[in-house]
């Protein structure tokens, strides 16, 4: 689903919801990637190596065992990537949901074969991946440590097309500290154009008392094929918080033509607003902030898109129960949020802390765990809405080195 506009107005009747290492250069990845493709050496350009990828009709959005999903008018599939720690390779494989029409209450589901469609080699950590903005989403390093010289790249399920984008100038290492830098990536509605959004928080050396900590932005703008259209700007815009407390603590999101992003403190979210490229805050639900008591942000409190509209998820546990708390911000323009629950029929802890990552075309909301256990199968959890219940459903086919020591389903993106 591609972003909406400013002003747009979520359905209230569709929210009823109960509710080490050692790097490799850009060059020899690069290089890597050519000698792992089976595209032809006369076919790949400067800073744009491809893949022959699997071909998806049209394609979703993303979100972390780790899957990007993509929509089509008969089934959506999930695209699962999987890191091995031994070989230090990514692999990558998807799968469909079928579902049968919204007239079956609930909609019947089901998981297809899996397909495994390629493997990149990468940096021992992996890389990580942006949300879906139709055609494209991002996969790129996972920001911390920070490597200036490990390439971004652009992957679009219509072309098979994997792109590497230009490296984002260093900043001089003899006079600046970069400590935390993110990797944003969002759509601007008004000139069809996407963007890469970098932030790094810095220190000046030698470092000064009391601690002085800059923020840097750079922007990278798209073309319609997913490589660079020019250079990095970078830019300076009016900052209304301090680099400080809105350290970025989790994934982004872009909805209505701005990329979202919750900080570890503070009481907003930070909106960077791509077609002026100016920031703005928007104000946390009071009882969100009466949760957290303005703490330290958890694992399991992060920001996706819910039906075109920004959705905060957050947890409320006591002894014997777990609920997640859903807050969906029906009117965007007056910071209006709906409160919503999803209440689990079993220990949350023990099932492996399944958190949702979106929703699918049928309308349920579908989670993934947060832990996989050693000896589990991997799975997913469809959450209807509006009958307030759920389905698991196993995944089946993967490697058996999957399930092994030192390697571990990293990430799963939804529609």
């Amino acid at each position: 689903m591609m972003p909406l506009f400013l002003g747009w107005r979520c359905s209230r009747a569709l929210l009823k919801l109960n509710t080490a290492t050692t790097t490799a250069t850009a060059t020899s990845l690069l290089n890597l990637i050519r000698h792992n493709s089976s595209i032809p050496s006369s076919q790949h350009h400067h800073h744009e190596p491809a893949m022959s990828l699997m071909r998806f009709r049209s394609s979703c959005r993303s979100l972390h065992l780790r899957e990007l999903c993509t929509s089509t008018s008969d089934h959506t599939h999930l695209l699962i990537s999987t890191f091995n720690t031994q070989t230090s390779n990514q692999h990558f494989f998807s799968i469909p949901i079928f579902h049968l029409p919204k007239q079956f209450h609930p909609p019947k589901l089901s998981l297809g074969s899996l397909t495994p469609l390629f493997t990149l080699p990468s940096h021992p950590f992996g890389l990580t991946s942006s949300q879906y903005l139709n055609p494209f989403f991002l996969l790129h390093h996972a920001d911390y440590p920070h490597y200036d010289h490990t390439p971004i790249l652009t992957y679009n399920p219509t072309t098979q097309q994997t792109l590497t984008l230009p490296l984002d100038p260093p900043l001089p290492a003899a006079t600046t500290t970069t400590w935390n830098v993110r990797t944003h990536f969002g759509f601007d509605p008004s000139t069809k154009h996407h963007k890469v959004l970098r932030v790094k928080w810095t220190e000046p050396i030698p470092r000064s008392i009391p601690k002085v900590i800059n923020m840097v932005f750079t922007v990278l703008t798209l073309d319609s094929n997913g490589s660079a259209s020019g250079s990095w700007r970078r830019i300076n815009p009016v900052l209304p918080f301090d680099p400080k407390k809105y350290v970025n603590g989790g994934e982004s999101v872009c909805v209505n033509g701005a990329i979202h992003w919750l900080t570890r403190y503070g009481d907003s979210i930070v909106a960077f607003d791509l077609k002026d490229e100016k920031f703005r805050l928007i104000p946390l639900p009071p009882d969100y902030k009466d949760l957290n008591c303005g703490s330290f942000r958890f694992q399991f409190e992060r920001l996706f898109e819910f039906r075109g509209c920004l959705a905060l998820i957050s947890e409320n546990a006591t002894l014997h129960n777990f609920t997640l708390e859903l807050w969906i911000l029906e009117d965007y323009n007056n910071h209006v949020w709906v409160k919503e629950s999803i209440f689990f029929p079993f220990r949350w802890q023990k099932q492996g802390q399944p958190i949702p990552i979106g929703t699918i075309p049928t309308g349920e909301i579908l989670l993934k765990p947060l832990s996989l256990d050693k000896s589990a199968t991997a799975w997913v959890l469809f959450y209807y809405m509006e009958g307030q219940s759920f389905k698991k459903i196993d995944i089946t086919g993967l490697p058996e080195w999957v399930y092994s020591s030192g390697t571990r389903i990293i990430r799963t993106i939804s529609v």
